[in-house]
């Protein structure tokens, strides 16, 4: 799947695309850093998930549209700590943020495989790079392929099937979201009784709902439903905290729900969105989701009027078939 980011294509590059990958590191390590070429490459990029950072070509031929301008690898396997390395930049795409592109990259493919922790290795003049992405230095000074280094760890959110026992912490996460927005108010048994035990809720509705846990607390929740028609199901409370966004959590949640949905052998996804999310408004529509026309009004205490957004997965039942 490719995520747009300004005018970047970031993938998990096939087999086909990893000569280009491995162009890139030797222009990038090799040529322009003087690491030893047998120690550039190594055995890891067998089993390693790449990451790349295409960048569109203007009048570029029909065969060749875009051009690699970024890449990293994740290395390893959960339980354990996933480690990221070969992080590596075109020289002419410096500055324009390629390598945070590549990091949420390589972040989300973390996520998605339940890594619960991120380790690298970082050049010491990129140490700020990694501490600004919420990476923290770990233990002295090093020396590697002849660079000095320091170790960096972070703590990736565990995402899991919700518990009812989860509920104080659903309870928490959605009414601090819906307190960033002004009017939105959040009564939970006048008009969501649900999140006392929201594991029962969906079991009994059928749907089911996952949360992200970091550090004991609830940073992350989506839930799917079927709808009101058979070929439909419903995208319900996607809610990432303020510290947990920008990290491609919230992608990560929305594919899980997707990824249910068609196992399930609906055509689409529906949801609704308050009209004063803005935020969320233009997350949906990256993901590939059609606003429709029209809106409803829920009469509740946040006088809420909502948009209704809708994907299709025109083959969600032969695959699942």
């Amino acid at each position: 799947m490719k995520t747009r980011a300004g005018s970047l294509w970031v993938t998990e590059v096939t087999r086909a695309e990893l000569p280009a990958v491995f162009a890139l590191r030797h222009d990038v390590f090799v040529t322009g850093q003087g690491v030893p070429a047998e120690l550039e490459r190594d055995a890891a990029d067998e089993t390693a998930v790449h990451v790349g950072a295409w960048e569109t070509v203007p009048e570029a031929p029909a065969s060749a549209p875009m051009r690699l301008v970024g890449t990293g690898r994740l290395v390893g396997r959960p339980p354990a700590s996933g480690r990221i390395g070969r992080m590596a930049v075109r020289s002419d795409a410096r500055g324009g943020g390629v390598g945070t592109v590549v990091l949420r990259g390589l972040e989300r493919a973390a996520l998605r495989r339940g890594f619960p922790e991120l380790v690298l290795h970082a050049q010491l003049h990129a140490e700020g790079f990694y501490e600004r992405a919420g990476y923290t230095p770990v233990g002295a000074e090093f020396e590697e392929a002849g660079i000095r280094h320091v170790e960096m760890r972070k703590a990736l959110p565990v995402i899991r099937p919700v518990a009812d026992s989860d509920s104080a912490g659903l309870i928490e996460l959605i009414g601090t979201v819906w307190g960033e927005y002004p009017g939105c108010v959040l009564d939970v048994d006048a008009e969501e009784p649900w999140l006392r035990a929201p594991a029962s809720y969906y079991a009994a509705n059928g749907g089911r709902m996952w949360v992200a846990e970091l550090d004991g607390a609830i940073v992350g929740s989506v839930a799917i439903r079927s709808g009101a028609e058979s070929d439909t199901a419903e995208l319900k409370s996607l809610y990432v905290g303020a510290a947990a966004r920008r990290h491609g959590l919230g992608e990560v949640l929305t594919s899980l729900a997707e990824e249910e949905a068609v196992r399930l052998g609906v055509r689409q996804v529906e949801l609704w969105t308050d009209t004063r999310f803005a935020d969320a408004h233009r997350f949906y529509a990256r993901l590939g989701y059609t606003q429709l026309p029209g809106t409803r009004e829920l009469h509740d205490l946040s006088g809420t009027v909502e948009y209704p957004f809708v994907k299709a997965f025109p083959y969600a039942a032969d695959l699942v078939g």
